[in-house]
């Protein structure tokens, strides 16, 4: 694999570090010898210094002192240089989109700098690669997710051209289309939702609002969807304010509430508890639907993904992810407790600034 060279210089490192210590002996070589002239110029050592035995131990020590400089480049060229040169490799793997390269340095004493550069840049590549996946997850998902509704109106659309259709049947087909139109506008605006979320734009959107008033409002929003299951309501709220996002907020009680909803057995009940602490306020909704299990919980927050693998009920997989990173831009917590039969729990945590 071809390495990266600085376009200032030719010489790679190595080479450098060879010249550099060659110079620094040399220059020392010429000092000593320079200094001996003086000290027979000055008289304070005998003319006939170099027929001296101390002479040829002079000599022997700057051969030593060579070979010294020549093993200290080895050890260099080992520990420093070999690594830098693997790093480089590594480095323009993971520019032109191959996530599985690592960094795997050879047995032997490596500086401690180098071992946390190999280990940084395996964690990095590690990120980038699971970055990756979600990403090309995401784009099969939303092709999919966008492709089906489009197909049914299409094909309700061609039945309704060819005619011979019944009265009862062109309404329902109608209303199937609206319906999946309305599917794919709440989908586009999910992902657009999403995207703001994700550039953080929506962070400056605080305000003093009535976390409670806010929970009766996203109550009586879903009227129509718990009255058509006869649901009766436990409700504990509390008057409590608190500093965030109103209409982010909004969109995460939406949510929460509408999957205890969907999820709810006709006839069964919803609580709903409203706390304001100190340090916080704590929204908790609980269901007696059928609960989840521990693959499905694991997986809650994943985008595009439903519990409801038969997709009966309606929803686009990107309610639970919104909530998420709402709460994330406000520093709260959400925790799910579940159990296959035994209903689900999601609690909010806001804290107070």
């Amino acid at each position: 694999m071809k390495e990266l060279r600085s376009p200032a210089s030719k010489l790679n490192l190595f080479l450098l570090l060879s010249i550099n210590l060659f110079v620094i002996i040399l220059f020392l070589l010429s000092a000593a010898a320079l200094l001996c002239v003086l000290l027979i110029h000055w008289g304070w050592l005998p003319d006939n210094f170099y027929e001296q035995p101390s002479v040829p131990l002079l000599i022997f020590a700057y051969v030593i002192s060579l070979m010294i400089g020549a093993a200290i480049l080895l050890m260099i060229n080992s520990v420093l240089i070999k690594p830098m040169r693997h790093m480089i490799a590594a480095m323009n793997e993971l520019a032109k989109g191959n996530f599985a390269t690592r960094i795997r340095l050879n047995k032997g004493s490596h500086s401690l700098e180098i071992n946390e550069f190999a280990k940084s840049y395996n964690k990095a590549a590690e990120e980038l690669g699971s970055v990756e996946l979600l990403r090309k997850d995401f784009i099969n998902n939303f092709s999919h997710e966008f492709k089906t509704p489009i197909i049914s109106i299409k094909g309700f659309a061609e039945l309704l051209r060819e005619g011979g259709v019944s009265e009862e049947e062109r309404e329902e087909y109608l209303s199937i289309m609206i319906a999946e139109s309305d599917r794919l506008a709440q989908l586009a605006n999910s992902i657009l939702e999403l995207s703001k979320l994700e550039s953080k734009r929506v962070a400056s959107e605080k305000e003093i609002f009535s976390v409670s008033e806010q929970i009766r409002r996203a109550i009586l929003m879903a009227e129509s969807k718990w009255s058509a299951k006869a649901l009766n309501f436990d409700l504990e709220l509390e008057e409590t304010e608190y500093l965030g996002s109103a209409r982010l907020l909004n969109q995460v009680w939406v949510n929460i509430l509408d999957n205890a909803i969907k999820f709810s057995p006709d006839g069964s009940l919803l609580s709903v508890r409203v706390n304001g602490g100190p340090d916080a306020v704590t929204v908790t909704v609980r269901d007696r639907g059928p609960g989840m299990d521990e693959a499905t919980l694991a997986r809650i927050f994943d985008q595009f993904y439903q519990g409801d693998t038969s997709h009966a009920s309606e929803g686009s997989g990107l309610g639970m992810t919104l909530v998420r990173k709402i709460l994330t831009l406000h520093e709260a917590e959400i925790g799910i407790d579940s159990y296959p039969g035994e209903g689900t729990s999601v609690t909010v945590t806001l804290p107070r600034e």
